[in-house]
């Protein structure tokens, strides 16, 4: 198994830092960052096999205009037109591994499932990443799949 493969352990450890740091003071927005970032690699992980930062060429689901956009543009680098985008939020996702650690629930099968119901990345360009913004940031959504179609994402 990879260093990169991170296990339940490591994440309830990065739970529990997350408790602690609250406990003590310091903001969510601090406290969270760890374990927004592994719970990110869990799924990724075991997703694609690997943790390697985020590419258009790892993800198979594109939105029509991403699709449209790569055609009207092939020399154009990717970052210039589209961008990856997780179907729910990096921080959201981490929030709902700490909630199942605090609900004694972060087990191997919880977070499996749960990887496969809500980790999920698009491609889309970066006029659907503004619609996005303003639509659907603020708001939690029960699938990926709610959220983009709020922005008016195509697939």
């Amino acid at each position: 198994m990879s260093k990169n493969a991170h296990s339940i352990d490591q994440l309830k450890i990065a739970c529990r830092h997350v408790i602690e740091l609250m406990d003590a003071g310091v903001s969510e927005n601090f406290a969270i960052r760890l374990l927004e970032q592994l719970s990110n690699m869990y799924a990724k992980y075991k997703a694609l096999g690997s943790v390697t930062p985020d590419h258009v060429d790892d993800y198979v689901l594109w939105s029509r205009a991403a699709l449209a956009s790569k055609a009207s543009n092939p020399s154009l680098a990717p970052g210039r037109h589209l961008r990856c985008e997780h179907g729910t939020p990096r921080r959201e996702f981490a929030r709902d591994v700490l909630a199942a650690y605090k609900d004694d629930k972060l087990t191997k099968e919880w977070l499996d499932q749960h990887c496969e119901a809500k980790w999920k990345v698009a491609v889309i360009t970066h006029d659907e990443d503004l619609r996005l913004n303003k639509v659907a940031r603020a708001r939690a959504f029960a699938t990926p799949e709610d959220r983009w179609r709020a922005a008016g994402i195509e697939f």
